[in-house]
């Protein structure tokens, strides 16, 4: 059966029909992500992303519900107090678009939540909060790249994730000059258009190049793909799993990537490999020593090293840090140029 844009929204509806008979305390519910643009589905699979804003503190933060195997809810719990000084969201590159579209709202009480969109929707666009949105990336990514730079004291696995932390960080910050920032799947396929928008397309290129793009090609993805599979599987069954990774995602992001192989997209394979796996590394790390990595003298565990040998065969390895951290600079002061060049125009 074909599952349109209007099926999605009545399967959210539906599931909302049922929470609402047990729990009591919901003051608005909305509906963020793929499922209300024209982009919803990669490869045959999707999720529903959802918030749900309670009068109470919520038990969990985030969780993930499965629908069938190429779909999932992916629900966010607020506690209401996080909407008091609404009108800050309009720096929030995430929850700021999110409020913004009107079509979203499924669930309202007494109309807070219309209220709560208006106050963020007005004076969105301008100038002050554009910048102040894309600027927050930007101090991440300096941030990031300061600890990176301390080379003699930060293990492998560690400087692995605060590099591509940094990346994303900074990419991001060209996109929210022009729009919500890049999801996990889509990110090499969207930041193109939102380098053009700023006038600087060459990123692109740099972009590819820094996260180790060259390296990519069918031979490669037919490789590393089951090894990613089994690794997105043994995190799931761990404790410590991130919802992000959670089973009933494994299709999300396994068949997008299928997709995008077949179209002959190679180039936005590697961001989600990167990023699921940067998560997979973290939550199995806590069954060993983190010092058990490249750095250490301890052989490190099979899945670490699985992800060790995927870094080393995209460019990435001790003896590279201080060249890839070089790199990442040059990137970062590229993009904070843009950023400068942003201000001037606009007089901030």
């Amino acid at each position: 059966m074909f599952i349109s844009q209007d099926l999605l929204i009545d399967i959210a509806k539906d599931y909302l029909r049922r929470l609402l008979r047990q729990t009591h305390d919901i003051v608005a519910v909305y509906l963020t992500g793929s499922v209300l643009g024209d982009q919803t589905f990669i490869g045959g699979s999707t999720d529903i992303d959802m918030v749900i804003v309670h009068k109470e503190e919520p038990a969990v933060a985030r969780e993930i519900r499965r629908i069938k195997s190429n779909l999932s809810f992916d629900i966010v719990h607020h506690h209401q107090s996080l909407y008091t000084f609404h009108r800050r969201m309009r720096q929030d590159a995430w929850l700021g678009y999110a409020l913004r579209n009107h079509d979203a709202i499924i669930y309202d009480t007494d109309h807070w939540l219309e209220y709560i969109q208006a106050g963020v929707d007005s004076q969105f666009d301008t100038p002050e909060n554009t910048f102040a949105r894309a600027n927050k990336f930007m101090e991440n990514a300096r941030r990031y790249w300061f600890e990176l730079d301390d080379d003699d004291e930060t293990p492998f696995c560690d400087w692995l994730n605060l590099f591509f932390k940094a990346v994303g960080d900074a990419s991001n910050a060209i996109a929210a000059l022009s729009g919500p920032g890049l999801t996990q799947r889509r990110f090499m396929l969207d930041f193109p258009s939102r380098a053009e928008a700023v006038n600087q397309l060459p990123l692109v290129g740099d972009l590819a190049h820094l996260i180790g793009n060259d390296f990519i090609s069918d031979t490669f993805y037919q490789k590393w793909r089951p090894i990613w599979e089994l690794r997105l599987e043994e995190c799931s069954q761990n404790a410590q799993c991130p919802p992000n990774l959670h089973k009933a995602r494994k299709s999300y992001f396994l068949d997008s990537c299928d997709a995008l192989a077949e179209s002959g997209s190679y180039h936005a394979i590697l961001w989600p490999m990167l990023e699921t796996w940067r998560q997979i590394e973290l939550c199995l790390r806590d069954q060993i020593s983190v010092e058990n990595c490249e750095d250490s003298m301890e052989p490190p565990s099979n899945a670490i090293q699985d992800w060790l040998t995927f870094a080393a065969e995209i460019g990435f390895s001790s003896d590279q840090k201080e060249a890839k951290t070089r790199e990442l600079g040059h990137f970062i002061e590229k993009v904070r140029q843009t950023l400068e060049i942003y201000q001037r125009e606009y007089g901030l």
